[in-house]
């Protein structure tokens, strides 16, 4: 079993915010695959599916952003999924809007939902990175990840939305390598 855990922050006040769009990922690769209804479990809203014969659960934490670690190591523990078998998507501001970056290792980068599941399960699992910059360094870092985004930075977004199960499955058959070389990209400055 594999988990998708999309990273964002609880409530419909955070809805179509930068922070969220791991959310958005998330519910995007449910949709497409038809999924049923959202459970609570281990600090999460989950569903689980079959993608391409392999099971698959698909979560939301509610927990905020920053405690994202402490849902993540539920879910890993009660499943029993090794972390190298868990996929993060997740928001990335010093990525152009509509960036796309997928590893199988790497840092924090400055964001604090991955530093904190870092904190309770390592860094071994996959990323997949989301551009909603760039961040304008005079602003405030919350108020930028916190804001809404416009109709135009929607349309960029939506275009990597509509790729998310693509994405997840060719990561799944074909390894994080080949989801990275077919769907990393450029956003728009």
């Amino acid at each position: 079993m594999h988990i998708l855990l999309g990273l964002g922050n609880p409530g419909p006040k955070y809805d179509r915010t930068r922070h969220n769009i791991g959310f958005d990922f998330a519910d995007r690769v449910a949709e497409a695959l038809g999924a049923g209804s959202w459970k609570t479990e281990s600090k999460s809203l989950a569903c689980r599916v079959t993608l391409a014969g392999k099971p698959l659960l698909i979560a939301k934490p509610i927990t905020f952003m920053n405690l994202s670690g402490e849902a993540a190591q539920g879910l890993l523990a009660f499943y029993k999924v090794s972390p190298r078998n868990l996929i993060v998507a997740v928001d990335d501001i010093y990525l152009d809007i509509g960036a796309v970056r997928i590893r199988t290792k790497g840092s924090h980068g400055g964001h604090n939902g991955l530093r904190d599941l870092m904190e309770h399960c390592g860094d071994e699992f996959t990323r997949i990175r989301i551009g909603v910059g760039p961040f304008p360094p005079e602003q405030d870092r919350a108020d930028f990840v916190l804001r809404k985004y416009g109709q135009e930075e929607a349309k960029v977004l939506d275009s990597v939305l509509t790729q998310a199960k693509s994405i997840v499955e060719t990561g799944l058959t074909q390894g994080w390598e080949r989801a990275g070389s077919e769907f990393n990209r450029r956003g728009t400055p």
